[in-house]
C-alpha cells in the first residue's frame, strides 16, 4: 500500500514538473535546428540519467528486481515504429507528453491527436496482420544483465548525481528569499530542476511498475478492446489519472486554462492525422516517446534505443521538409532557464 501511495505521488509530480518545463522532444528537435543548441534534448537526456541512478541503487543497495521492458524485434520494426512516432509527433506538433500538455492548457486540437491515436493503433491490427515476422521479447534490465560491470557503472552515476544535485542545491540558494512553496509552484520550471524531479520519480516507477506509460497503456487497452490481446493493467490506469492529474493541477494552479479550438478543419485534420501514425508507430514500438524515455531507455535495449533515436530522425525529417516546403514554423529559444517559444517567422528565415 505504502509503494501504491509513493508510486502515484511519483507520476503526479512527472505530470507536474513536465507541465511546467513544457518537456517534449519536437520542440527539443525544433530547438536543435532552429537555434543549433540542445539545452531541452539535453535534460530529456538528463532524466534518463537520474532514472538509471535511481534504479541502479534501488538494485545494488536493497536489491530490488527491476521488471523486464518488452522490445519489438527484430530490431527493424522497432526502428520503423519509432520513425512512423516522430513523424506524427511533427505533424501533430507535439509528442505524447506535450499532447497532454496542451490539452491541459486548453487547446482541444488535442483530441483529435488523441483520437487519431487511437485510430492508428486499431488500424495497425489491419497494417500490421499480414503475417509479419515480428515479436515481443522481454528485456532484463542492464543492472542484472551485466552484473560485473553494475557496480562500476553505478558509482559513476552516482558521481554524476550528487555532482549535479551540488549544482541545483547552488541554484536554490541565489533565491535565498524565495520559499519551498513559491519554489514549487514557480510557473516555469528549471530545466535542469525538472529532469530531475521526473527522473527520479520515473527511477522508482521504472523499477516497480514496469511500462506504466499513458501511450502504452492506451495501446494495450484499445488492442484489448478489438482483440482478443490481454487487458492492461488497472493499476497502470491510476497511475494514467496520476499523470493526468499532475498535469490539469499545474494548468490550473497557474489559472483556468482558456479553452480554444482549431478554427480551420485542415488543423483538426493534422492533430488527427498526426496522432493516428503517432499510434501506429506506438503499436509498432511498443509505446510513445513517454514509454521509451520513462522505461525504454534505461533499459538499454537495442530495439528501445533505436527507436529513440529513429523518433529523432522522424521528427526532423518532418522539420526540415516543412522548411525547404518555405513553412512557416515557430522557433524554440532555449536556455538552462527552459524554453520559449516565439511566433511563427517567415518561410525562409528562422524556422
Amino acid at each position: 500500500m505504502l509503494l501504491n501511495a509513493i508510486s502515484l505521488l511519483c507520476v503526479v509530480l512527472i505530470g507536474f514538473a513536465a507541465h511546467r518545463a513544457s518537456l517534449c522532444n519536437v520542440r527539443a528537435v525544433a530547438e536543435v535546428l532552429s537555434a543549433g543548441r540542445a539545452h531541452m534534448l539535453w535534460s530529456l537526456l538528463q532524466s534518463v540519467l537520474w532514472m538509471a541512478a535511481l534504479t541502479g541503487m534501488l538494485v545494488l543497495v536493497f536489491g530490488l528486481t527491476p521488471r523486464a521492458t518488452l522490445n519489438r524485434v527484430p530490431v527493424g520494426w522497432a526502428l520503423l515504429g519509432g520513425a512512423l512516432f516522430g513523424v506524427g509527433a511533427a505533424v501533430n506538433g507535439g509528442c505524447s507528453l506535450s499532447t497532454l500538455h496542451r490539452l491541459a492548457d486548453g487547446d482541444l486540437g488535442m483530441l483529435a491527436t488523441l483520437a487519431g491515436f487511437i485510430l492508428g493503433v486499431w488500424a495497425s491490427l489491419r497494417v500490421l496482420s499480414g503475417g509479419l515476422a515480428m515479436s515481443l521479447a522481454p528485456s532484463m534490465s542492464p543492472w542484472l544483465r551485466w552484473p560485473a560491470l553494475a557496480p562500476w557503472v553505478g558509482g559513476l552515476l552516482l558521481a554524476w548525481a550528487a555532482w549535479q544535485a551540488r549544482s541545483l542545491w547552488q541554484l536554490g540558494r541565489q533565491s535565498t528569499n524565495v520559499s519551498l512553496r513559491q519554489r514549487l509552484l514557480s510557473p516555469t520550471y528549471h530545466l535542469s530542476v525538472a529532469a530531475a524531479l521526473m527522473g527520479v520519480a520515473a527511477g522508482l516507477l521504472y523499477a516497480t511498475q514496469g511500462a506504466w506509460s499513458y501511450s502504452n497503456f492506451l495501446r494495450t487497452e484499445v488492442l484489448h478492446r478489438v482483440s482478443d490481446a490481454a487487458a492492461p493493467s488497472t493499476w497502470h490506469g491510476v497511475l494514467v489519472a496520476g499523470l493526468l492529474a499532475g498535469m490539469f493541477g499545474s494548468a490550473l494552479e497557474r489559472g483556468w486554462p482558456a479553452w480554444r479550438q482549431p478554427q480551420r478543419l485542415a488543423a483538426w485534420a493534422r492533430h488527427a492525422g498526426g496522432g493516428a501514425v503517432m499510434g501506429l508507430g506506438a503499436a509498432v514500438v511498443p509505446g510513445g516517446n513517454d514509454t521509451l524515455l520513462l522505461g525504454g531507455l534505461p533499459s538499454l535495449a537495442v530495439g528501445a534505443v533505436g527507436a529513440y533515436l529513429s523518433m529523432l530522425l522522424g521528427i526532423a525529417s518532418v522539420l526540415l521538409v516543412m522548411r525547404l516546403a518555405r513553412v512557416p514554423m515557430p522557433a524554440i529559444a532555449c536556455s538552462a532557464e527552459g524554453c520559449e517559444e516565439r511566433p511563427a517567422s517567415p518561410a525562409g528565415g528562422e524556422p
